[in-house]
């Protein structure tokens, strides 16, 4: 039996109602780069040599974005994530604002804000190198790659470093951050180009009076960061999740909480951010208990606990 034409377009129309295209639903995730001479949205950026854009690439290099907060590499050797806190209310912050709103769209239209400070340090799951005594910088010379996309649940940006110096040798370095719909856990993934064994160090960065706790596999903290680029800056939580058989070695350096690998090509590991300014985790309890303990069960349990005053 044939279905005529207007029988066909119906039957359609209500299968697309039912089971949605997948470019149909709603897409809490974003990505930004750009040159700050044109502004243009670009998916790569090459540099050669050193591959410094840090003062030329828009909001200093590549970033990504969701619901929970947005995460940006520096364009240059040092291997750090910094973090953009969100209030869960505005989608798209980073084409609105490009890392930075002013005060009064934080004040009165949601915005989130610049508050966390990473300094010398690898802020949120940044990546360096380990020589067995010392961090090393991703030190390139012979150029560096920065791109970024979307995937399928999401996007992602990525850092590529030609030519590290490493152990008499050098290392092609790639590290990339994914991040998905719904989910608050970004994916930050390091590898070696060539599959060549290297020993790296990431880790959460930390400051006076944080809170500070640690289980097997994670670690997580919840504090002020110092005032920089925001006026009114509050607390901030960040952790790692980790697998102990890639990262056996911890410490608490004073300022980072360090992971230090063994010998492999390829690591991953899980970062997440929440602040005071949003509506869920916005408290230091709510933080450690939903987003860590939940998680993380099985893992460590609670872990222990430190609290690091100012001096």
């Amino acid at each position: 039996m044939y279905l005529s034409m207007n029988k066909v377009l119906l039957f359609l129309g209500l299968a697309l109602l039912v089971f949605p295209c997948k470019t149909a639903r709603a897409q809490h995730t974003f990505y930004s780069q750009f040159l700050r001479s044109d502004s243009l949205q670009v998916n790569e950026i090459w540099s050669p040599g050193k591959g410094v854009e840090v003062k030329t690439a828009g909001h200093h290099g590549p970033a990504v974005e969701n619901q929970y907060m947005a995460l940006r590499f520096y364009f240059d050797d040092r291997g750090a994530i910094d973090v953009y806190n969100k209030s869960g209310e505005m989608d798209n912050e980073l084409a609105r604002w490009s890392w930075y709103p002013p005060l009064d769209a934080q004040l009165n239209e949601g915005a989130g804000c610049d508050e966390y400070f990473v300094g010398k340090t690898v802020g949120l799951g940044g990546i360096r190198l380990w020589d067995g005594a010392r961090e090393l910088k991703l030190s390139a010379t012979k150029g560096r790659r920065s791109l970024v996309g979307r995937t399928e649940k999401g996007v992602f940006m990525e850092m590529i470093s030609y030519g590290i110096p490493y152990q008499e040798d050098t290392v092609d370095v790639s590290v990339r951050v994914d991040v998905v719909d719904n989910d608050r856990w970004a994916v930050v993934t390091t590898r070696e180009l060539q599959g060549k064994p290297i020993r790296i160090a990431t880790g959460i960065n930390y400051h006076p009076g944080s809170q500070v706790r640690r289980g097997e596999g994670w670690a997580a903290v919840w504090g002020k960061h110092p005032a920089d680029v925001a006026s009114y800056p509050g607390a901030i939580g960040g952790a790692i999740r980790f697998d102990t058989f890639l990262f056996p070695e911890e410490e608490d350096t004073g300022t980072t909480i360090r992971l230090i690998s063994t010998p492999q090509s390829v690591f991953t590991t899980r970062i997440l951010a929440a602040s005071e300014k949003e509506s869920q985790l916005n408290t230091a309890e709510r933080f450690f208990r939903d987003a860590i303990q939940r998680v993380c069960r099985g893992k460590g349990g609670r872990g222990t606990t430190a609290r690091h005053n100012t001096p």
